[in-house]
């Protein structure tokens, strides 16, 4: 009777002891085992408490928005103390990061209007940090020739040769030029029309005559930099040998005019052996280099511009110079210095084998009064005769889109949209010799 009951009492102690050591060992497992982390991978202690939520909550858009303010407000401490290319590189690199992580937003979210709305603040700090970026490491290969359109558009095209190789068309003017025929939209438009593969660059300059064109074709681009073919878009500024000459006089006053005329070697982007091998020694004599004030020209040498002209508007900003007043026309000679210099690039470009036209691009009825239009029939016929007798193409458009303000930016400039419409226009043509880029 004793054993039955002794043995009754030790299975059950041997069953509650069994329990008891599972629990015991279960309790031990769980506590040897890491803790869970207090901060999730994507959020850290520094999240703008606005949008803290719980760590083991799965990615959402709130988890976007506080890396995407967080990020923000890392780049804008940044900002305050960027100096160098580098530093600005930092920068800009930070506000790409917050746009995107603002734009991954589901587009249903409720949050997305505000997202929206932060991304498109971001967009203009990006903007300005890329700015800074550009001009703090603006390469100086050449000292100045006088025009800081013309400095920054050698390094801009010598930068894109050495990218993507020498254009096969290279467009060539003043102002007029520069934003007048939008190189992009010809490349394409020409593969649009069969010629695929068409590279074209833009290096208008401000001010640029037919002594200016011929300075850069001749003297300061080398002859392995020029392309098939050019495509000189202008007006009869360039050729009235009768008004001074500005911008040409200040090139000759340059120190990179003084440069090209004692070095053998012209611009270049790649550094001089001396100062690649000691940087030091060179950083030691070179003088200060200031900032340069870049514009909004593109990777293309093109500088589009949005503004449409609107005479109402405009005249109550600038005033209404009537023609006879308008010292483009001073003393208007089409005989004479230009026109020597138009006869040297004629004489220069078919020596290489390179097909010359000359687009006389459109002014506006409010620019073409009685005066200025008949000064400009003259450089019309003007045309035609130099023309005929040296052989180069002539596309004249002056009065094509005399009454469509909307296509310019100002009385005798075109805007992008005109631009990118001439740009077609020229693609079109059955006058260029468009077959012979496909050789």
């Amino acid at each position: 009777m004793f054993r039955r009951r002794f043995r009754y009492w030790a299975i059950l102690l041997a069953i509650l002891f069994l329990g008891i050591g599972g629990l015991l060992s279960s309790w031990m497992a769980e506590t040897a085992k890491p803790p869970i982390p207090i901060e999730s991978p994507l959020i850290n202690s520094s999240t703008v408490e606005l949008f803290q939520e719980p760590v083991f909550q799965p990615v959402s858009s709130r988890n976007l928005l506080s890396q995407a303010v967080r990020r923000a407000e890392q780049t804008a401490g940044l900002a305050q103390t960027a100096r160098s290319a580098e530093e600005w590189d930092e920068v800009a690199r930070g506000w790409a990061a917050a746009i995107t992580l603002m734009q991954s937003l589901p587009a249903g979210d409720p949050k997305r209007v505000f997202a929206q709305r932060k991304a498109k603040e971001y967009v203009s700090y990006l903007i300005v940090a890329q700015q800074r970026a550009a001009a703090t490491s603006f390469p100086k290969i050449y000292p100045s020739l006088g025009s800081p359109i013309l400095d920054e558009q050698l390094v801009v095209y010598l930068s894109y040769v050495a990218t993507v190789g020498v254009p096969d068309v290279l467009i060539i003017g003043s102002s007029r030029s520069l934003q007048g025929v939008d190189p992009q939209i010809l490349q394409q438009a020409l593969a649009t029309a069969g010629y695929p593969g068409v590279k074209a660059f833009n290096f208008g300059v401000n001010g640029a005559t037919a002594q200016v064109v011929d300075f850069i074709l001749q003297r300061l681009l080398s002859p392995d930099q020029l392309p098939k073919l050019i495509l000189w878009a202008g007006g009869s500024r360039a050729f009235n040998s009768g008004r001074r000459d500005r911008t040409f006089t200040r090139i000759l006053d340059s120190p990179g005019y003084r440069a090209l005329a004692t070095e053998e070697t012209r611009p270049t982007l790649e550094p001089p052996l001396d100062i690649a091998d000691s940087p030091s020694t060179a950083m030691a004599i070179a003088p200060p280099i200031t900032t340069p004030a870049l514009s909004n020209i593109n990777a293309y040498g093109f500088l589009p511009i949005e503004e449409q002209f609107d005479p109402a508007s405009y005249y109550c900003r600038h005033p209404r110079v009537e023609g006879r007043y308008d010292g483009a026309y001073q003393s208007f000679n089409l005989r004479g210095i230009q026109t020597r210099a138009l006869e040297s690039i004629v004489g220069f470009t078919q020596a290489q084998g390179i097909s010359l036209g000359f687009v006389n691009l459109p002014l506006s009825q409010a620019y073409l009064d009685p005066v200025r239009l008949r000064l400009e029939r003259r450089f019309q016929t003007f045309l035609q005769q130099q023309s005929r007798a040296q052989g180069f193409l002539v596309i004249d458009l002056l009065q094509q889109w005399t009454g469509q303000n909307a296509l310019y930016a100002d009385p005798s400039h075109l805007n992008r949209t005109g631009a990118a419409l001439l740009a077609r226009q020229l693609a079109s043509s059955r006058q260029i010799p468009w077959d012979d880029l496909k050789s």
